[in-house]
């Protein structure tokens, strides 16, 4: 793929040295810091692939004591994020519903549902498919 598309080789390296530093597990807010301000001398402004990988480190000035604290408790707002995406594609799913409570009641039957899935084993869901599977066959026979 990088011989087709050489630009994504850049953006590609550069997408896995930032993971790097954020999966050392030695790392502090100060090294952390150090590293990805190492990545930052790497990229050329002038250059236009570059300009928009500079792009991260935007945000990152403008968010850095933010950032830097995960370091200190490796906690993320990811939860959150997942919960506030769930809850925007269910408002699209559910486009013309005009209750909030209808909304409530969707995202947390979404949830409770997802926490009951993952609990499942592969085994387990393909137990389930092929019970309902026969359910079905039982009427187009």
């Amino acid at each position: 793929m990088f011989e087709a598309i050489p630009e994504l080789e850049l953006a590609y390296h550069f997408r896995w040295d930032v993971t790097a530093v954020f999966d050392d597990e030695d790392a502090d807010g100060d090294s952390a810091s150090a590293r990805l301000e190492e990545l930052r001398e790497h990229l050329d402004p002038d250059d236009v692939m570059h300009q928009e990988l500079l792009g991260f480190f935007t945000t990152h000035d403008n968010h850095r004591e933010s950032i830097l604290a995960y370091f200190d408790e490796r906690k993320t707002s990811g939860v959150v994020e997942g919960l506030n995406n769930k809850a925007r594609v269910i408002t699209k799913r559910c486009y013309g519903v005009k209750s909030a409570k209808t909304l409530w009641n969707r995202l947390c039957l979404d949830v409770t549902f997802a926490a009951k899935i993952v609990t499942y084993t592969v085994q387990q869901i393909h137990e389930i498919a092929n019970s309902i599977r026969s359910v079905f066959l039982g009427f187009y026979t």
